[in-house]
Parts: structure tokens; sequence; C-alpha cells
């Protein structure tokens, strides 16, 4: 997915009902005495197509998350699969409360993403964590392209320095554009603490880009002489 980082619009997911599996076959009469409708059940079919409205929304959403959550480029298309595996066997969990799937999808996306960080850390492969790897798996010939690239490796690499739970903050702050109401109902937060996360995160976030540009410039200096 070449456009992983893009922000891209989304369709909304149409057709997406509250568990119906839990609602009577036949609602109590009302109080005037005519008795309601016969609500049926969905089928699997129809089961099986809502998810698939919600998987085309947002399978964008899902993998550019996991990157900004530290999921390296050649582990993302697993990573992203893996969310949605989970989600269709939780679907008939869902209850869509008032803000979507997406906020299901990134408590998904947080802890597939958490997971990965753990097996990573025990299990090291590359020692600078695949930086290398990805710089070299996607350059492009075009120095738009690479100057993008690279700008994305910075920020992938300051977002690795921050903790995780304040990084989920400011990802869905700052890439996602959500607000932190809706942020404290996604993470199921206090706002408070929605609020303190992403203004230690923004500080962490300026140190570190400041930091590690200054390291690549001294670097690319000593690299000409």
């Amino acid at each position: 997915m070449s456009a992983a980082y893009d922000s891209v619009p989304f369709a909304r997911a149409a057709a997406l009902l509250a568990p119906i599996d839990d609602m009577p076959i036949t609602p109590e009469p009302p109080q005037s005495g005519i008795k309601s409708v016969v609500v049926p059940r969905a089928t699997p079919q129809e089961r099986a197509r809502q998810f698939r409205l919600v998987y085309d929304a947002n399978v964008a959403f899902v993998w550019r998350n996991l990157r900004r959550l530290g999921v390296m480029d050649r582990d993302v298309e697993d990573k992203c699969q893996e969310v949605f595996v989970v989600a269709h066997r939780r679907w008939e969990e869902f209850v869509d409360r008032g803000h979507g799937p997406r906020a299901w999808l990134f408590q998904i996306v947080l802890r597939v993403a958490s997971d990965a960080r753990r097996h990573r850390r025990r299990h090291p492969v590359d020692p600078d964590g695949g930086i290398a790897l990805d710089r070299q798996s996607v350059e492009a010939p075009q120095a738009a392209a690479v100057a993008r690239k690279q700008a994305l490796d910075l920020l992938d690499r300051a977002l690795a320095s921050i903790d995780m739970g304040r990084r989920a903050v400011l990802v869905l702050h700052e890439i996602e554009q959500m607000t932190a109401p809706e942020i404290a109902r996604t993470l199921e937060l206090p706002l408070n603490t929605v609020y303190s996360r992403l203004r230690v995160a923004r500080m962490e976030l300026d140190a570190e880009l400041a930091r590690l540009s200054s390291a690549d410039t001294a670097r690319d200096e000593e690299a000409k002489r």
C-alpha cells in the first residue's frame, strides 16, 4: 500500500447497526395495544457485508496508525491483517456508541502495535530497529519523494522515543485530527489525562526531532569530509 501515509478521505461505512442480535424477535407491544413490527435478525451475509464496508473505509486508517505506533514497514501488512482478523472475530461484539467503528478499531490497533513492539524488544533483528531496511525498501528516484520519505523516517524515529500511551494520544490528535473529547472516548481516558498526555508528548516530540535533526546533520557533514 504505497499511499499508507497519505491522509485520504473515507466514505462512512453504511448500514452499521447496533447489536441486532441482542434485540428480541418480537418487541413488547406499546401501551396503545398495537403490536410493533417484527424486527428481523441480520443474516450472516448482511453482517459480512457490513464488515466489508468497515474494512474498505478503514484499512488505510489502520495501516498508517500501525506505522505511527511503531510497526516496521516490512511488518505493517501482516499486522494490518492481524487487526482485521481480530476485528472480524469480535464483530458480533461491536456496538456503535456514537463515534463509529474507528474508536473500536484503534483499540485493536493499539494492542497489536504494543505486542509488536514488545516482540521486537525481546527478539531484535536489526541493530537500528529496521530503519535502514525501511529506507531502502521504499525510496523513490524523485527528489520530492525521497525528501518526504526522509521526513517520515525522522518522524517515526522521534515517535518511537515516546511512551506508547502518550504516542497514541499524539497520533490521534495530530494525524487523525481528533478532538480531545473524541480521544478520551476512544481510549477510555479522563479528559484531563488526554490533555496532559498531549502536552507532554508534544514537548517530547519537539525535543526528539531537534536532537535527531542535529545528529543527522552532523553525520552528513562528517560524511562529506
